[in-house]
């Protein structure tokens, strides 16, 4: 039986500690307060291999690679985390920040939902199941 971590997110103070958000101190403050990263549970290995063993799909003209996820959180929390994290990034970042947009034959697009992810970085939202694709930095499944 696969049980999945759930937890309770204050959008509100969420959104209030980013507005006053001045530190990668901040933003470890920020994961433990607020996302409880510290208390995630791991994915099982049996998750992780059957993940990784899905064969690529095309949809939509486009191949679909499998991808899988180190922690078993809900896909809302991580969409909320991943999309957080990249925020955080260009908030304490800029210059990085700016200097990876124009470099986005290194990126691509995931689906945290669907645990699939492409190379065309231009899609915006997941052909299975409508949800916001996030970016994906190439060079961690190179």
């Amino acid at each position: 039986m696969n049980i999945i971590f759930i937890i309770k997110i204050d959008i509100h103070k969420l959104e209030s500690d980013l507005k006053k958000l001045s530190s990668w101190k901040d933003w470890d403050r920020i994961q433990k307060e607020i996302f409880h990263s510290d208390e995630w549970p791991e994915t099982s290995i049996d998750r992780l291999e059957e993940d990784l063993e899905r064969p690529v799909q095309i949809i939509e003209g486009c191949e679909w690679e499998s991808t899988t996820a180190s922690y078993d959180v809900s896909p809302e929390i991580m969409h909320l985390y991943e999309k957080t994290r990249q925020k955080v990034f260009s908030i304490l970042e800029p210059e990085a920040d700016e200097e990876n947009k124009q470099h986005l034959e290194l990126y691509g697009k995931r689906c945290i939902y669907c645990r699939i992810w492409t190379r065309d970085f231009s899609k915006q939202k997941c052909p299975k199941c409508g949800n916001e694709l996030l970016e994906f930095p190439l060079n961690e499944w190179d």
